[in-house]
């Protein structure tokens, strides 16, 4: 079985120098700005929503979603940490995004396109 990764980079935070958030996750002083990401499998879309208390939650349950489907995040300088990774390590709406944008497109990769004679279920 094939497993689709993606990789992202975190948005720089536009706001003012008081209001900003380092972007990017922030573990032991370092920075990383860079990230790897998996297709999601059924145990994490299970343990998102039992971490998130339900999917009915959806910016809880993505967000679980996210941190079980990482893989690697690097820093500027190449540093490489494999996790684990927690939701507590998202800090902005801006991260928060880029790790949503990974995942949809993952959804696409692990689809494909459905040929015309195909109905879904089957």
């Amino acid at each position: 079985m094939q497993t689709f990764t993606t990789t992202g980079t975190f948005p720089r935070n536009q706001g003012l120098a008081a209001e900003r958030l380092p972007c990017g996750i922030e573990i032991a002083g370092t920075t990383y700005t860079q990230f790897t990401m998996r297709e999601a499998f059924l145990e994490d879309l299970i343990d998102a929503a039992a971490d998130a208390g339900g999917t009915e939650n959806g910016l809880a349950f993505y967000a679980e979603q996210a941190v079980r489907q990482l893989t690697e995040a690097t820093s500027a300088d190449g540093q490489r940490f494999a996790g684990p990774f927690v939701r507590k390590m998202i800090k902005t709406r801006a991260d928060f995004l880029a790790l949503r944008d990974a995942q949809l497109l993952l959804d696409q990769m692990g689809n494909g396109e459905q040929s015309s004679n195909e109905t879904p279920g089957t």
